[in-house]
């Protein structure tokens, strides 16, 4: 009975911590917390972000591109998620549904808004939960086409394509 007790409280430690992982990455990155990022990650983690393009395999290349994408100081960006569901699917290993709300804003307007669900693999590794595979599934997002200067932002590429 002790060990069936011992059990499910780590399960319930594990599925807090797999919760925590997720919300470390969108504070880290929502505060362009850049450094710490590579923490939250596999070190082979695969993540698509549901647009073409946007995704990357291996964490140094995913810290790089996130990097790349997300660290103009006037781009700012809140990931709003919530609603987990997690379930462990081996001893080290477990898979969670976040809900997301996102939107970015550059220059002052807002460039997108959306909505839609993460669906993420995390595996345990060094001494911690780590995501393993990221997929991000937009259901309904909405672009606005900002201008600077009368050109298209570096952020509106099929813009770009016609410029």
């Amino acid at each position: 009975m002790a060990d069936d007790l011992a059990a499910r409280v780590q399960a319930l430690e594990d599925i807090e911590a797999v919760k925590r992982c997720m919300y470390r990455y969108w504070r880290y990155l929502d505060h362009k917390l850049f450094d710490e990022l590579p923490d939250v990650f596999a070190e082979d983690v695969r993540a698509d972000y549901g647009m073409p393009g946007w995704g990357a395999e291996g964490r140094d290349q995913l810290v790089e591109f996130l990097h790349a994408n997300e660290s103009r100081e006037d781009y700012k960006v809140s990931h709003a998620g919530h609603n987990p569901e997690v379930e462990l699917t081996g001893p080290a290993t477990a898979h969670g549904l976040f809900k997301l709300h996102d939107w970015v804003v550059l220059g002052g307007q807002t460039i997108m808004r959306g909505y839609g669900q993460y669906d993420v693999q995390f595996t345990k590794a060094d001494g911690g939960w780590r995501i393993q595979t990221l997929q991000l599934h937009y259901a309904y997002r909405e672009e606005h086409h900002v201008y600077i200067d009368n050109l298209p932002t570096l952020l509106t590429p099929a813009l770009l394509d016609d410029a």
